[in-house]
C-alpha cells in the first residue's frame, strides 16, 4: 500500500483522520497515517497543536526528507492560523469575495511555494476543522445528541452561510465557538468525530467542496 502522512493541529484532527478518513484511504490502496506537531514539551508530557510554525516547518521538512511517504498532507485552520506561517500577513482585505476564493487559496500557494516537494498536499481548512461536524449536522445527524435549540441555530447559521464551510472565522462565530454555544457540554475530541463518522465521509464531501478537492488530490 501507498504511505500518506498528514500533518495535524491536535487531537480532534488525530482522532477525525482515524475514525474517519483511514478505514475509506485503505479502501484505495493509501494507508494514513496521522502525524501531530509538538509545539512544546513539559516534564508531565508534549503540548500539541497551534503555537508558532516554526514546530510546523520542522515536522514538515523531517517528512519530506524521508523518501518512503508517496503523499505528505497538511490540516490547518484557516481561522488562528499559525503565526510565523508562509502567508500568514496576506492581507485579507487584498482579496475580493469571501476567503473561499480570496486569501485561503493565496495561504495555500504559499505554503506550496515554501515546500515546493511535489508530495506535498496542504489544506487551510475553511475556516476549521469543525466545519466538517457541521456538514455532518446539516446532514441530519445530532439529534438526541445535541440539544434541540442547538441543532436548530447551528443548521440556520449553515444556510445563511452558504454551506458548513462558509460559516465564518471569529472569536464568537467560528465552527468550534459555534458548537460549545450549542451545547456547553460539546467534546471536541469526541462528540465531533462521532458526528462525522455517523454522517459518513460521503455526506461530508459532498458539503465541503474545498475539504473534498484536497482529499482527492492527496489520494490520487
Amino acid at each position: 500500500m501507498k504511505q500518506v502522512a498528514v500533518l495535524v493541529e491536535g487531537q480532534t484532527e488525530e482522532v477525525v483522520v482515524n475514525n474517519v478518513l483511514c478505514d475509506a484511504a485503505s479502501s484505495r490502496g493509501i494507508c494514513l497515517t496521522p502525524v501531530v506537531v509538538t509545539t512544546s514539551s513539559t516534564p508531565t508530557g508534549a503540548h500539541r497543536g497551534g503555537g508558532h510554525w516554526k514546530h510546523y516547518d520542522a515536522r514538515i521538512r523531517a517528512l519530506l526528507k524521508a523518501s518512503h511517504w508517496y503523499r505528505v498532507g497538511l490540516l490547518l485552520d484557516y481561522y488562528q492560523y499559525p503565526r510565523g506561517a508562509p502567508g500568514r500577513n496576506t492581507d485579507p482585505a487584498s482579496h475580493t469575495g469571501d476567503s473561499s476564493s480570496g486569501r485561503q487559496p493565496a495561504l495555500i500557494d504559499a505554503l506550496r511555494g515554501e515546500y515546493p516537494d511535489p508530495r506535498f498536499r496542504p489544506l487551510v481548512v475553511l475556516h476549521e476543522i469543525e466545519a466538517l461536524v457541521l456538514a455532518a449536522i446539516d446532514a441530519g445527524q445530532g439529534d438526541g445528541l445535541l440539544p434541540r435549540q442547538g441543532l436548530t441555530d447551528l443548521r440556520q447559521a449553515i444556510v445563511s452561510a452558504g454551506g458548513p464551510e462558509q460559516v465564518n472565522s471569529g472569536p464568537g462565530t467560528a465552527p468550534s465557538k459555534r458548537l460549545e454555544a450549542a451545547d456547553p457540554r460539546y467534546m471536541k475530541t469526541v462528540t465531533g468525530p462521532l458526528l462525522i463518522a455517523e454522517a459518513g465521509l460521503g455526506a461530508i464531501l459532498a458539503r465541503c467542496p474545498t475539504f473534498s478537492a484536497w482529499w482527492e488530490d492527496l489520494l490520487a
